[in-house]
Order: C-alpha cells, then structure tokens, then sequence
C-alpha cells in the first residue's frame, strides 16, 4: 500500500514539475505590481524580450555583455515603461540603440566583466512609470545569507511568455560554496569578487534568474547591487545563480563611459 501511495505521488509530482518550472523564468517568483519598478526596461528583437536592463540615465541603459545584439541591431529596441512588455501599453516609451558599449576586458569564457551599456536614440521621458534608479555609492559586497530581489520578463516556459514583470527573492550564497558547485566534472570556472551567487533552493524549485533575464537587476538592500549573468538549469539545478557585482571599478567605468559619450 505504501508503495503504492509512494509511486502515486511520483507520478502526479512527475506531471507538476513542467508545469510549473519551466528552465527560463524568474523561477519561483510572482508578478509585481503595475509599474512599480519604472526603472526596468525590456530589450526586445522583433517584439520577443531577449535580455533585460536598468536605465541609469536618461539615455542609458545597463545590462549584461553577452546579451548578443549587436548582430540584429537594426531589429533591437528598449522598451521603458513596460509592465506587460509583450504587447503595447499606453505607459511604454521604445528606443532604438545607437551605441553598444561592452566593458573592454568582458570574458565570454570566464564570464568576468560581464557588462555593458546602451546609448538609446533619444532622452526618456522620466515619470511615475519610467524613472532611473541610482548607482550605489561604493561597491560594497554582500554578505552571504543577504535576502535580494531580481526582476525579469524571462520565459516561463519554452516559447511562452510571462503576462507580466516577475520578481523573486534570493539569497546571497558564499562565494566558495558557489564554486564548488559550478566546478564539477573536470569543469573550470572561478567565481571572483566581481560576481555575485544568490539563489533559493526549496524541496521542489529554485528561485532564480533564467534565459531572458540576463542583464536584469538584482536589488539588495534597496540598492542596486549586480546584474543577472548566467547560471544552468535554472529551477532544476543546484546551482546559484551568477551576477555582476557593481564593484567601485565598474561604477566607475559606468560613469566614465557616459561623461566621455554624452551625459544625458
């Protein structure tokens, strides 16, 4: 009888799974409230979100480097204002991008320095749904157990997108622990003090950030903290996720890129 009960529960567990962890969503987060982070944008090639972002000024925008754009750039815009970022809303403004800027020492092996700024085409209109969300001051680091927050449009399964901006909560996990997971299999990989690992393993999902997210914010502290990097499996894994911490170096690269480039 117990056996029984016990393959039952496999079976209907088997038939969940899918459903509700698909391998590229904010996994394991909910929908946020309308408008209610106006410093997200959404970088689309041909209407379909592919990376997210942050804009910092008026006329730009932080993500992640190894979001590939350059190549359909004809086909690349940013949408601000953006809660429903599939369709149009009266609230968006789109961009085109007239410039990429990927920070000059990005690895796409190591993943080190993986970040990059957006010169859009024209100044955003700031208002209570588009607003810039400030650079820390310093580049502190976080501490291990640190609860952030990390936002995206990313996929909730394959070819299906979410009905809305997602966000989950995340732990800060020790930079070792980290690499250890990461580093199996004969597999080489450091995770260095310009990376953040943050993630949520619970009995059945993982919270994390996934394919579509990459470029998105992770918030700790009320303070904008890294960028969404990379990771594997996403919810079917055991491990973290791997961001860009904003480290004084890149603040300042970030701020010297945009005074040398045009400030607005």
């Amino acid at each position: 009888m117990t056996s029984h009960l016990l393959a039952v529960f496999l079976s209907v567990i088997a038939v969940i799974l899918p459903l509700r962890y698909g391998c590229s969503d904010i996994t394991g987060g909910h929908c946020l409230r309308a408008h209610s982070r106006p410093f997200m944008a959404a970088i689309q090639i041909k209407n379909t979100t592919v990376c997210g972002g942050v804009l910092v000024r008026k006329k730009w925008v932080l993500t992640a480097a190894h979001c590939e754009l350059r190549k359909q750039r004809s086909d690349v815009r940013v949408v601000l204002g953006a809660h429903q970022a599939y369709k149009a809303e009266k609230e968006q403004q789109r961009f085109k991008i007239v410039h990429f800027f990927s920070h000059p020492l990005f690895n796409r092996s190591s993943k080190e320095n993986d970040i990059m700024l957006l010169k859009l085409d024209h100044m955003a209109n700031l208002n209570k749904y588009v607003k810039c969300l400030s650079l820390p001051d310093t580049g502190e680091d976080i501490k291990p157990g640190s609860k952030c927050t990390v936002a995206g449009w990313g996929e909730t399964s394959p070819g299906k997108l979410p009905k809305c901006l997602r966000e989950a909560t995340v732990k800060i996990v020790d930079r070792k622990d980290c690499e250890r997971k990461y580093n199996k299999k004969q597999k080489v990989l450091n995770i260095t003090r310009n990376m953040l690992c943050a993630g949520k393993k619970m009995m059945f999902s993982k919270r994390d950030a996934c394919k579509g997210d990459s470029g998105g914010p992770l918030i700790c502290g009320r303070k904008y903290s890294g960028i969404v990097s990379f990771g594997e499996k996403c919810g079917m894994g055991d491990k973290p996720g791997v961001y860009t911490r904003l480290t004084e170096k890149y603040i300042h690269w970030i701020k010297k890129t945009i005074s040398l480039n045009g400030e607005a």
